[in-house]
């Protein structure tokens, strides 16, 4: 008896390690999906679902190597990205850090993207059948 449950425990786990390599494999497919330009938003909503906030940073990192803007919805090259890592506002006294700023083509670019990556679930690729899917909102072009 004790052995027919150690064996159903251990195709249990084997069958979790399965899973789990699965949904990172296609969060990985989908984050070099999302490196080409021209991606239809449908497309990119229903994308959103299988990857978390990290793939997502992911593809924002590497769009920016590719020299476009980091949002993916965006097919705009980046040209002309300033060389300096803080801009500093004398009307507003306020200094700001260009870092994550500098990988996107455009103020609106920067803010769809954040906004589509505050969304992005956090909970584990793995365990997401278990959950409700949401409702991916873009922000609006006139924010």
């Amino acid at each position: 008896m004790t052995t027919e449950k150690g064996e159903q425990l251990r195709q249990q786990l084997i069958a979790a390690v399965v899973k789990k390599r699965a949904a990172i494999a296609r969060a990985h497919e989908i984050v070099v999906r999302l490196l080409e330009p021209g991606i239809p938003e449908p497309e990119f909503l229903s994308l959103l679902w299988e990857i978390g906030p990290p793939n997502y940073s992911d593809i924002v990192d590497e769009r920016e190597i590719n020299k476009l803007c980091g949002y993916p919805l965006c097919s705009t090259v980046l040209e002309n990205v300033p060389k300096q890592k803080y801009s500093i506002s004398a009307s507003k006294n306020k200094v700001y850090d260009l870092t994550e700023r500098k990988k996107f083509c455009s103020g609106y670019c920067f803010k769809a993207s954040e906004y589509i990556k505050s969304q992005v679930p956090t909970s584990p690729l793995w365990l997401r059948d278990r959950e409700t899917k949401p409702s991916f909102q873009l922000l609006p072009r006139n924010t």
